[in-house]
């Protein structure tokens, strides 16, 4: 039950809907359409405003660093592609930093083994396992298959972190363990993977730039991608708090 209400959760906190509601209200109450429709204007704007989404990113993302110690596995969350069943390909996302980042770390001699984690994540199970596919693109990157951790049947983060847990409590008691994800995603990541017992070193990958663009587009005018920015964002503030209530 939390799992699907969560799924709904997801669709109903993205800005772009509220938009959307903002604007059939502006239909149905035509006494107050003028101020509705100035409202939906200004938080249009607000959220389309990629310099806006681009500071409360900063805010949030965990700060990247180069590692100096080296860990028994690093644990790469899912969530990063999906399957085209007419093309037989695995589509990767803007996440995918977190696999190629990964590869680097263990071909650096940073982490010596991968852990994959990550089943499949839709509302309705297609049978795609994200994990598995990770792993045949490690191997066609010439990592062997005895240093891939698998573990295939987490459907969120905190399936993620308490299913792999499980697995490397077991497997390595007293081991060290580096936890690879975006960045935005790194606050609630932790919080599961403490939640579950496990200590963990925080690596952020796709982090916003540090440096702050002075175009003007960019600063003044409405963009698409920031409203998936705070999508995202706002996706995780969501599930941070949430788990935190719940966990």
């Amino acid at each position: 039950m939390f799992y699907i209400a969560s799924k709904l959760l997801a669709f109903l906190i993205q800005p772009i809907i509220w938009i959307f509601i903002l604007l059939i209200i502006a239909l149905v109450f035509k006494s107050n359409r003028r101020k509705i429709l100035i409202i939906s204007i200004c938080t249009f704007y607000f959220f389309s405003n990629s310099f806006i989404a681009d500071e409360f990113t900063r805010l949030w993302e965990v700060k990247r660093f180069v590692p100096s110690l080296k860990y028994d596995v690093g644990i790469v969350l899912g969530g990063i592609s999906d399957y085209d069943k007419i093309t037989k390909a695995h589509n990767f996302n803007k996440n995918a930093d977190r696999l190629m980042d990964a590869e680097q770390l263990y071909h650096k001699g940073i982490i010596q083994k991968i852990m994959l984690s990550g089943g499949n994540g839709q509302l309705f199970n297609d049978g795609y396992i994200e994990s598995e596919a990770m792993r045949e693109h490690l191997l066609s990157n010439k990592i062997p298959i005895t240093d891939i951790i698998i573990e295939n049947n987490s459907r969120n983060t905190i399936e993620n972190a308490i299913n792999s847990a499980e697995i490397l409590k077991e497997k390595y008691k007293e081991g060290s363990f580096l936890l690879i994800t975006s960045a935005n995603h790194m606050r609630r990541a932790q919080l599961c993977f403490n939640k579950a017992n496990l200590k963990t070193t925080a690596f952020p990958t796709d982090c916003t730039t540090s440096y702050r663009s002075t175009a003007y587009e960019y600063i003044l005018f409405p963009r698409a991608e920031a409203l998936e920015r705070w999508q995202d964002l706002i996706h995780e503030w969501t599930g941070y708090i949430v788990y935190k209530m719940k966990f």
